[in-house]
């Protein structure tokens, strides 16, 4: 996000998501396009997955 507003962008048009094993940011571009950037850990979200369905 530093590099995003240093470059003329905008720090999370849309509201920051964090759902513990999935984090997700998303910045407006000078040309206003809108990038989401996001990290998941898939083991943590595996096993969360198979825990809702048992």
């Amino acid at each position: 996000m530093t590099k995003a507003k240093a470059a003329g962008g905008t720090a999370d048009p849309a509201p920051k998501q964090d759902f513990g094993f999935m984090y997700g940011r998303s910045f407006e571009d000078p040309d206003g396009h809108i990038w989401e950037v996001m990290w998941m850990d898939v083991e943590a979200a595996t096993k969360q997955s198979a825990a809702a369905t048992a």
